[in-house]
């Protein structure tokens, strides 16, 4: 009898066999799995502001390109300017919260940004606030007409004076902060931009290869521009138009539609 009950198995023994299946069970569900992506609350709201900015750009850079250049057209443009200075004005603002729009896109696009190349990162910030800077040279050159057009009409609005030249000068001021020189370094800093997007597959190729084509154009126009083989003033016939597509489609459409709805697909973490 001594023997038989040490061979026959302890109900003890069942129940740690019973409890040990579980546990190898878990261990081999829990086995490791692909990392998710998660995506905090930071980043996201980066991400809807960076959409609405983009928007908010092409909303008032694109009036703010036709508003005033009848006008200035004109040949007697001088003595149109006081006389409707509202509409210098607004031209003036739709300009400044497109330059305020441009560089805080880079500052919220920053801190997500820098995690992935850094140097790309500050060159992208540092661009669109020199971009900037130059653009807010046109608005001020723009503001300037105001008075120059009230002392010209004040003397007579005399002929072949130097308040022609001085306009002149101040318009062509204009034109070169709002449209020449601010669209190389918007091409290059929107280079940079699109580069990071493709490079770490932040958006959907498709995407970025349309705002990295489209920011390369633009950066090479604006320097044959300089040469005076293309005219970069908006009202100019040409093929500006058509070189500037790609750009606007990225800008408009492509970009704050993804960020609105997907966002940035960062590197996951494990």
């Amino acid at each position: 009898m001594t023997q038989s009950d040490s061979k026959t198995p302890r109900a003890d023994q069942f129940q740690g066999d019973r409890e040990a299946f579980p546990v190898a069970s878990g261990d081999t569900m829990n086995s490791p799995k692909r990392p998710k992506r998660i995506v905090g609350a930071s980043q996201r709201r980066a991400e809807i502001v960076i959409a609405a900015l983009f928007v908010l750009t092409a909303a008032t850079s694109i009036p703010a390109a036709f508003v005033l250049d009848p006008m200035l057209n004109a040949p007697n443009y001088l003595a149109w300017i006081f006389p409707n200075k509202a509409v210098v004005v607004l031209d003036t603002l739709l300009w400044s919260f497109n330059n305020i729009g441009i560089v805080f896109i880079a500052v919220f696009a920053l801190p997500l940004l820098r995690k992935l190349d850094e140097a790309l990162a500050v060159g992208y910030l540092a661009s669109r606030i020199i971009e900037g800077t130059i653009m807010m040279v046109g608005i001020v050159a723009t503001l300037l007409l105001i008075p120059l057009s009230q002392e010209f009409l004040q003397a007579g609005a005399p002929q072949n004076s130097w308040f022609l030249t001085l306009g002149d000068v101040l318009k062509q001021a204009k034109y070169l902060g709002l449209s020449e020189v601010s669209s190389v370094m918007l091409g290059l800093g929107g280079s940079l931009f699109t580069w990071m997007l493709f490079r770490y597959r932040l958006v959907p190729r498709f995407i970025s290869v349309v705002g990295l084509i489209g920011y390369a154009l633009v950066f090479l126009y604006s320097i044959v521009g300089w040469f005076g083989l293309i005219d970069l003033t908006p009202l100019a016939s040409g093929p500006v138009g058509v070189l500037a597509l790609p750009v606007a489609v990225f800008e408009i459409i492509l970009l704050p539609f993804w960020l609105f709805f997907r966002g940035f697909k960062m590197p996951e973490a494990p």
